[in-house]
């Protein structure tokens, strides 16, 4: 690493020099700290005792430890003035967040599987906090869970919500303490790491979130590092954000090659396939809110990561609340656009027509740099899971069945948070153990569903291709849909059913039935179509859908 390009904000690799290192014998630290006049090290390798650290004059302290050793913790002890203050190191790939001391780790895997190189078309967005609640299985047996769900539910692609260590299990990983860490309730680095290549082997990607965004605003972390900001606005009215984290300055150059480092190491020691942003508003606005218009060197630093990312062979992709219309070239952004359907499925049937240019607009708009579908906030907002928001008492799961129909026959990428496609009625939360294939009730008919509309949509490349077309029919029915999705010479039609009466229509086409909500085996009416000629009618049931072969 070159420490003038990191003093610059050019660098991409700090974390290749700072942090702890191993040598022949013990670790060499290293720390910068500008503005400290002083600095030491204190651990289990030296009994807590102080021990100077060298300073140089581009603001870089160091030291070799010989003793020091794997599992051993540590802190800094930073000089400013007359203040002594203790910090965690912020390249530390672990930290005890108990003690707040950095801790040394071994990170020693050799991946054997090459990263995969399909395409992203079915995202599960994962939880790791409460998968590893369950504590009568093995950290290798939970992984392998996640990627066997992946298997057998049509995912391509994994979105890990942040793995970075942190102290508020409420705020699931965002906020994190530093950059760098590896979240000890997730097992460890090489756990992690064996994951990451069983699911490179299964064909299935991964997405990191990192939040770059905000962090912990803890005194022994990344605020008022060396005496001075390195990390923070200097500002009080833009220092912590509306949740009480401290926003990152993204301004300040040391922030910058911070990130840039921190983005740089989870594809490259990670073999991580992309980088999702999360609540990127908190980074394009200031205080994520847009009434105080564009944070420009936020907006500008953001582009100079996608480009890296991209030159490193990896994808860019962002969360954003509201409806996404920058032009910061993210291979895909993930923008809250279905809420709105969730919002029309909890109310009354005889309102929902009042949505009907919105569905159109999805239907017409929706493009492969969409990720469509529903996030982790969808299943607990409102302490309802996604699945209870449904309007009715008995009739919650039909209308999420026809509600996974229209989102997986929209053009688009889609993304689901872990329990969403077993319709699971539960209200997710951050203290309750999470199982895949605890079904309760019916819910197992819904999964079977699920399963195999995902599969269409995977397979027929007129619903997934990026080169797919669709169009919309003019039907008359009240919150009825219809539309044609096309790719080459392969055509499907897809009636959707979004009230609490039945329809017929005249078919255009001559038709193969290919999938249908009535179905039995759905635990459905029985009531479903087959074969039919053009001009005879096509039955969609209350809050029932189908998709047919076009002949």
């Amino acid at each position: 690493m070159n420490t003038r390009d990191y003093l610059e904000a050019k660098s991409f690799d700090g974390y290749k020099f700072f942090g702890a290192h191993k040598k022949d014998r013990g670790y060499i630290f290293r720390l910068l700290a500008p503005n400290a006049s002083e600095a030491y090290i204190i651990g289990d390798f030296n009994d807590w005792e102080k021990q100077a650290m060298r300073k140089y004059s581009t603001g870089v302290f160091s030291i070799t430890i010989d003793q020091a050793k794997i599992g051993d913790s540590y802190q800094y002890i930073l000089v400013n003035g007359n203040k002594e203050i203790k910090k965690i190191d912020p390249f530390a790939k672990s930290i005890n967040y108990v003690e707040k001391s950095s801790v040394i780790c071994d990170d020693s895997y050799k991946f054997k599987i090459k990263k995969t190189k399909t395409e992203v078309k079915n995202i599960l967005q994962v939880f790791l906090g409460s998968l590893f609640k369950d504590k009568t299985k093995s950290t290798d047996e939970i992984f392998k869970s996640i990627i066997d769900h992946c298997k057998e539910n049509n995912y391509d692609c994994l979105s890990l919500m942040p793995v970075n260590e942190y102290q508020n299990y409420k705020s699931m990983g965002y906020a994190p303490m530093n950059l760098f860490s590896y979240s000890n309730r997730y097992g460890d680095i090489i756990s992690f790491k064996r994951f990451v290549d069983l699911a490179h082997k299964n064909k299935i990607k991964i997405l990191l979130e990192l939040d770059i965004g905000e962090f912990d605003p803890d005194s022994m972390g990344l605020i008022n590092f060396d005496g001075s900001n390195i990390y923070n606005y200097d500002y009080d009215d833009i220092l912590y954000n509306y949740y009480g984290s401290v926003n990152f300055g993204l301004s300040n150059d040391l922030a910058r090659s911070y990130i840039q480092s921190a983005v740089d190491y989870y594809l490259k020691e990670y073999k991580i396939d992309g980088i999702y942003f999360p609540a990127i508003e908190n980074v394009i606005y200031w205080q994520g809110d847009k009434n105080r218009g564009i944070n420009k060197d936020s907006f500008d630093f953001l582009s100079k990561l996608n480009t890296h990312i991209k030159e490193s062979k990896a994808l860019s992709l962002a969360g954003f609340s509201g409806e996404y219309d920058h032009d910061i070239d993210f291979d895909m952004v993930f923008d809250n656009k279905t809420k709105a359907c969730v919002n029309m499925l909890k109310d009354e049937p005889i309102k929902r027509d009042y949505y009907k240019n919105f569905i159109i607009d999805l239907i017409n708009k929706a493009t492969s740099k969409n990720i469509l579908g529903f996030s982790f906030v969808d299943s607990f907002l409102n302490e309802a899971s996604f699945a209870m928001k449904m309007y009715s008492d008995d009739k919650k799961l039909e209308q999420l069945k026809s509600l996974f129909t229209f989102l997986y026959t929209i053009k688009s990428p889609k993304m689901l948070f872990m329990g969403d496609d077993s319709g699971d009625l539960r209200t997710f939360s951050v203290y309750n153990e999470f199982e895949f294939k605890n079904y309760e009730r019916n819910i197992v008919d819904f999964n079977t569903y699920y399963k195999d509309i995902s599969d269409l949509f995977i397979n027929e490349r007129s619903l997934s291709d990026k080169g797919s077309e669709v169009s919309l029919l003019d039907i008359e029915g009240f919150s009825l849909y219809a539309y044609k999705r096309s790719f080459k010479n392969e055509n499907l039609l897809v009636v959707i059913n979004f009230t609490d009466i039945d329809y017929k229509i005249e078919s255009p086409y001559d038709l193969e039935e290919i999938i249908n909500t009535e179905d039995l085996k759905y635990k459905g009416s029985g009531n479903i179509n087959g074969s039919l000629s053009k001009g005879e009618s096509v039955n969609i049931m209350p809050f029932g859908s189908a998709i047919f072969r076009i002949k």
